[in-house]
């Protein structure tokens, strides 16, 4: 039986161990810092769908502000073509019925500096998710294919945080005063 001493010992190691690692590089969400924190991106508003809001908050989550003006932005991003399609996956061979549908999503991405030169040339990107299609449950599969839309939204989202965070901030005019 370990003494009071040795308990006491024990419990201020096991207490002091992981502030001393430092979480090993590991950050909460909404506390990483990249070489863009600080800088202001405008984000051009997309005609419908929530990719824009749902970008602009992974952007705030590492540090970055959004501008409400394109004049006041160090950075503008440009999301366009956002377009979002459905196929049919697989079929149950005896009924012949959709047994598995593919939603996709594709956006295409352009970056720019505020004097206009070119940080990231326009391209495609393009997100894939799949699910059951239940056809006794019609509801309950229309329910599943909404809920996939948004979560096929958010994983472009992060993706294309992720993204920005290959713009050299070294590259960026100095901005006059």
């Amino acid at each position: 039986m370990p003494s009071r001493r040795q308990w006491l010992r024990l419990m201020l190691g096991a207490a002091i161990a992981p502030s001393l690692s430092a979480c090993g590089g590991w950050y909460l969400r909404g506390t990483r810092k990249t070489a863009l924190t600080g800088l202001k991106f405008y984000v051009r508003p997309l005609a419908d769908g929530q990719l824009e809001s749902l970008f602009a908050a992974e952007l705030r989550y590492a540090g970055i502000q959004i501008a409400r003006k394109r004049e006041a932005a160090d950075i503008i991003v440009e999301l366009s073509n956002e377009e979002f399609d459905r196929r049919v996956l697989s079929v149950d061979p005896a009924t012949g019925k959709v047994r598995e549908i593919e939603l996709g999503l594709e956006v295409q991405l352009e970056v720019r500096a505020a004097n206009g030169s070119l940080l990231i040339a326009p391209e495609r990107f393009s997100f894939y998710d799949d699910f059951v299609f239940d056809e006794g449950s019609v509801l309950g599969t229309q329910e599943v294919e909404s809920t996939t839309r948004v979560q096929l939204e958010r994983k472009a989202a992060r993706s294309l945080a992720l993204r920005m965070e290959a713009i050299d901030p070294q590259r960026l005019p100095k901005r006059e005063p």
